[in-house]
């Protein structure tokens, strides 16, 4: 069982919207769901025994605290706040994975994760941004009501019902117009009052049916041909239920959301008389409009909701930090910029690679990626294998003094092709990898010592002993979820003036700079963070290292944007003769190795700077 922590807005003048959707929520997740309402005593929130007395039917059954116990961890917390501060948001990841609906406030920029249900203002994204766009959207998440009705031929059957609280008044000003205009009689008028609503009962009504809280209202809303409300829940039930909708909203930003969404509306506050009189003449033509913005179908938020499997870091994996900048949102996926220490990361909210890398993958996905198994492959592995080993001896050469009999921990060392170089160049050499298949493979065929275990692990990592004179890495330091881990065993695992060896996939090559999106969606779901060449020497300076060599690798002309748009012909392949020096002088290659020396000396791994006791917005520099 899942426990899920659902938050909804209960300030006065938010509407009821957020809590009677995390109501709904709570009963369809099931028992591990409770909704939380916060004791506030200033009285600018509905209390939980106003809420109970309000929505008494709503509530039954599901659990409703007031307070949260010290430490408890949440595996889903759920925020329906309708706008959050980002120290709020810290707040709630510090006890579980967030999930943020319809966020309209200044932590829209930075949840780990964006559903929006209802349409939103388009905003002109900034450069290298990716903040206010959300992983998800879909009106299908809506609500909608079961019961539904043709389109009426006119406009007779009228209901006036502006939310749960109607803080602006609207339902008593929305019904007086009808009925000073003569557009309508009082025996054409419904007005529901909300179930938070506060007042007097309304005045200069008479013959009109006034009704208090009606239980599930979207159920009802097909016996009505046009329904007057805001922008909403309820604008979009009526819609889908059939009837003609009108909009007269509260304030801007609603009547900026209901022309962006494209519904008929009628101005801010008090009606347009004129506008009125328009959509009321035209039936056909507001009734067109109300179904060119109704929901097609309907999908199961909770379903959804249930099925999303959050997993990575929820702070930054190096520093723990929370300030950060979102660069990129897909339904699986966000990626952040650490605001501190700068290094991009994953979180990932559907399944990866959760096993580690077994047979299959050096055979049969290998074989699908390169057109060869990982050891028919071995010859060009070896070849890459001896040009970092050049490079390492004459680091060891130069500060070692020494180029021969190097103590060599491979870490993600598979078949063994960079531990067999090593071995012929009179190396001593050890192997670990996640994969037994490997590891064996190493131990039987080429008489190296190698285990299988994660490296993360401090008896795996030092099953070997050590210290040793390098510790290499190719491409395996962007699997760890836990890199701050994996750098401190790292540099424990060093002599002082030992190499640290790696290589990983680039941030700042061409794939990451002529097309973010798609690198992004492209990059392989178990790679928790991207590095980048002007950034590895800062990050591994706080680890005790000096980084003495970066070697970009990986060069693809055919990749760059204006090589893609042409089509293939003696056009093409002069650019892309003129495009491959192009990418080595300006370091565009989508990989790069960098070669660090453990310091002597260097002291253990200075991290007092971390940001983890508290959140601090990302810079938006």
């Amino acid at each position: 069982m899942r426990h899920i922590l659902l938050v909804p807005s209960v300030t006065k003048g938010n509407g009821s919207g957020h809590l009677v959707r995390c109501l709904a929520l709570a009963r369809s997740l099931g028992p591990g769901a409770v909704v939380f309402v916060a004791e506030n005593r200033s009285g600018s929130s509905w209390s939980a025994a106003e809420l109970q007395l309000a929505y008494s039917r709503e509530i039954q059954g599901i659990p409703l605290v007031t307070e949260l116990q010290a430490n408890q961890e949440w595996d889903l917390v759920i925020l329906d706040r309708r706008s959050t501060s980002c120290e709020e948001l810290g707040f709630w990841e510090r006890i579980g994975p967030v999930i943020a609906l319809d966020e309209g406030g200044p932590a829209r920029s930075i949840a780990s994760y964006l559903i929006d249900v209802l349409p939103r203002i388009s905003f002109a994204r900034r450069k290298g941004r990716g903040g206010d766009s959300p992983n998800k959207a879909s009106l299908g998440f809506l609500d909608l009501p079961k019961n539904r009705r043709d389109p009426p031929r006119e406009f007779r059957r009228v209901l006036v019902t502006f939310g749960g609280e109607d803080p602006a008044g609207l339902g008593l000003v929305m019904a007086r117009s009808l009925l000073q205009t003569g557009l309508f009689t009082p025996a054409d008028l419904t007005v529901v009052s909300g179930a938070l609503r506060n007042g007097a009962p309304p005045l200069g009504l008479e013959g009109v049916t006034v009704l208090g809280p009606v239980q599930d209202l979207k159920e009802h809303l097909a016996r009505y041909d046009l329904v007057f409300t805001q922008f909403g829940l309820t604008a979009y039930e009526a819609a889908f239920a059939g009837c003609g909708v009108i909009l007269l909203n509260p304030s801007l930003y609603h009547a900026a959301l209901a022309r962006t969404a494209g519904f008929p509306e009628i101005g801010i506050l008090s009606p347009n008389l004129k506008a009125l009189r328009t959509w009321l003449a035209l039936p056909a033509q507001t009734l067109a409009r109300v179904a060119a913005v109704t929901p097609e179908g309907t999908e199961s938020l909770a379903s959804f909701l249930e099925g999303i499997q959050m997993s990575g870091p929820r702070a930054c994996p190096r520093c723990s930090s929370f300030g950060r900048i979102v660069l990129h949102r897909s339904e699986s996926r966000t990626y952040f910029r650490c605001a501190s220490c700068g290094i991009v990361y994953l979180d990932r909210f559907a399944p990866g690679r959760e096993a580690p890398y077994t047979e299959s993958y050096f055979f049969d996905e290998y074989r699908g990626q390169y057109g060869r198994s990982y050891l028919e492959d071995w010859p060009a592995l070896t070849k890459l294998a001896e040009g970092r080993l050049d490079i390492i001896e004459d680091l060891a050469a130069r500060l070692m003094g020494r180029s021969r009999g190097l103590s060599v921990l491979d870490v993600g060392c598979a078949y063994g092709p960079y531990l067999a170089a090593a071995k012929a160049r009179g190396q001593e050499p050890y192997g670990l990898d996640m994969a037994e298949e490997a590891a064996a493979y190493v131990r039987r065929e080429l008489g190296i010592p190698a285990v299988s275990g994660d490296f993360l692990d401090p008896a795996t990592a030092a099953t070997f002993g050590g210290p040793f004179d390098v510790v290499s890495m190719w491409f395996v330091i962007e699997h760890f979820a836990d890199l701050d881990r994996a750098l401190r065993n790292a540099a424990a695992l060093l002599r002082p003036g030992g190499i640290l060896a790696l290589s990983t996939p680039s941030g700042e090559g061409v794939s990451a700079r002529s097309s973010p999106a798609s690198f992004f969606d492209k990059s392989p779901a178990d790679h928790f963070t991207i590095w980048e060449p002007s950034r590895i020497k800062g990050i591994l300076k706080n680890y005790g290292f000096r980084v003495e060599r970066i070697r970009i690798t990986g060069h693809h002309p055919e990749r760059f944007a204006a090589a893609r748009a042409m089509k293939e012909g003696r056009a093409k392949r002069l650019l892309l003769a003129i495009l491959g020096p192009v990418s080595s002088l300006f370091s565009l290659g989508d990989t790069f190795e960098a070669y660090a020396i453990r310091e002597s000396g260097a002291p253990a791994p200075d991290l007092s700077w971390r940001k983890s006791g508290r959140v601090r917005k990302a810079r938006q520099s």
